[in-house]
């Protein structure tokens, strides 16, 4: 995947960005043999990552309107975890919000990313 179509879906120099390639270089060390594909239209965009196909997502990036980022996990139901907190009600996916890149725990995000990992069938 080209770099700069990453970079087409965040605000240039902007704070969700940072956090953005953070999570971004998190997954790509977190998982083996995932694809990354822009998707969506003008107005909203994001980064999807998925394995064996496009339509086998584990993951996703995007900007959210305010400017905070947000990661999108799939094969997740619901967890427990006192600093990682799920936002919304996704059908498919469950979020994480991001404001600030301080909020990122590495060791907590690739946690997560073991359990989407476990649960994910492809």
């Amino acid at each position: 995947m080209d770099n700069n179509d990453f970079f087409t879906l965040f605000t240039p120099d902007s704070e969700a960005l940072k956090i953005g390639l953070i999570l971004r270089d998190l997954l790509f060390s977190s998982f083996s043999d995932i694809e990354e594909t822009i998707s969506g239209g003008a107005k909203v965009k994001l980064a999807l990552y998925s394995r064996g196909g496009k339509n086998n997502v584990l993951c996703g990036i995007q900007q959210s309107k305010d400017g905070s980022c947000m990661l999108y996990v799939h094969h997740i139901d619901s967890i427990s975890h006192e600093r990682l907190k799920f936002s919304g009600s996704g059908k498919h996916a469950k979020r994480i919000k991001f404001s600030d890149a301080s909020q990122i725990l590495a060791d907590d995000i690739i946690w997560l990313f073991q359990l989407v990992e476990k649960n994910a069938p492809y």
